[in-house]
């Protein structure tokens, strides 16, 4: 019996033995089974980033070239309404508000109506515009004629136009209200009244703004002075719109040094598509002052910080390799690189915050490995 168990245990172990040597033995990962890095990551051979699969998620690249850049100062700024584009719209006579048509922060078009106001003044202004009017035609002096053109002045002055003036006199029913119109298109900025208010002859009803261009104040120091004029070129940026640079001209110099600051005022205008600039803004004003020199230039926005260092993304074999540079000045939204690119080197020049992310990520990845 002791035999026959010894000889069950030995059937058993050789049986598991051979079973174990039919297994495959495990086998390395080949090329094609390893996992495919997700697209765009950075390869671990010198944070690589594959371009083509970058492009469609908005990276684009441009050659390095040399630049006529401008010297410039670069001074801080706010922005201001262009008081020639703003209109304070006033009560034309005395009554009160019948009715608001718009309110602050409408479009309006120039001739928009505003408001409408009731107004015992208006009304006898109508009144006696038609009495005139009905008198002239049947007068032959031509003293009527005179009376009638100084009545149709009154209207005007009340508000008036040329073109409601014969529809009065055509109609011969005055007008209920008075209308307010806008003098401009823009926005309107303020509206000082409510329905229902009484008003008096000057009073402020509405602010409306073209915002399509602004006023920017210049802060310049004394010893910028001489450097600027007005016609000078100047480009803004702002903390809201840093991939934006909006143009604009000097038009004057301040005529006095405030005590306080040793500084001078300088206007310019600037051009302010969308009216993205509000007034009231802080900008960076980049005032061009000199003569131009040819530099190997790339775009401010091409040059990030890694590492604490300055840094672009070059192509090399269809991928982009982090590679450090020195810069110099920066004018006119370029800035000049003085050591670590040649002429005709291709760069990423759009989609950098995107790069900088994949390479940190990749190097905390291996971070984790170690």
């Amino acid at each position: 019996m002791a035999q026959g168990l010894a000889m069950l245990l030995a059937l058993s172990l050789l049986i598991a033995g051979c079973s174990r040597q039919s297994e495959p033995a495990a086998q390395p990962p080949t090329a094609e089974a390893k996992p495919r890095a997700a697209e765009g990551e950075a390869h671990e051979e010198g944070a690589a980033l594959a371009l083509e699969a970058l492009v469609p998620r908005g990276v684009k690249t441009g050659r390095v070239e040399k630049r006529a850049l401008s010297e410039t100062l670069r001074v801080p700024a706010e922005i201001r309404f262009n008081e020639q584009r703003r209109a304070v719209v006033s009560a034309r006579t005395a009554g009160w508000i019948e009715r608001l048509a718009v309110f602050a922060n409408q479009p309006v078009r120039k001739n928009a109506l505003l408001a409408e106001i009731h107004s015992p003044e208006f009304s006898s202004a109508q009144q006696e515009y038609l009495l005139i009017a009905e008198r002239a035609r049947n007068d032959a002096t031509g003293e009527a004629s005179r009376l009638l053109a100084d009545a149709a002045q009154r209207l005007r002055l009340l508000g008036l136009t040329d073109e409601e003036i014969r529809e009065l006199e055509a109609s011969r029913e005055p007008l209920k209200d008075q209308h307010v119109h806008s003098p401009i298109g823009g926005i309107v900025i303020e509206h000082k009244v409510a329905i229902g208010d009484t008003v008096q002859p000057g009073q402020p009803l509405f602010v409306v703004a073209d915002l399509s261009s602004v006023w920017a104040q210049l802060s310049l120091n004394e010893s910028q002075i001489a450097q600027v004029r007005a016609g000078t070129p100047v480009a803004l940026t702002t903390s809201a719109y840093p991939d934006r640079r909006f143009k604009g001209t000097v038009l004057s110099l301040g005529a006095e040094v405030k005590e306080e600051t040793r500084t001078v005022w300088a206007r310019a205008l600037v051009q302010n598509p969308g009216g993205l600039l509000k007034p009231g803004m802080f900008a960076d004003a980049e005032i061009a002052t000199g003569g131009a020199k040819a530099v190997l230039a790339v775009p401010e926005a091409a040059v990030i910080q890694l590492e604490g260092r300055a840094t672009v993304f070059k192509v090399e074999g269809g991928n982009l390799h982090p590679e450090p540079v020195k810069v110099g000045a920066a004018r006119g939204g370029q800035v000049e690189v003085l050591e670590g690119l040649a002429p005709g080197d291709e760069i990423a020049v759009e989609g950098l915050f995107l790069l900088k992310s994949l390479v940190l990520k990749s190097q905390m990845g291996e971070g984790h490995g170690h």
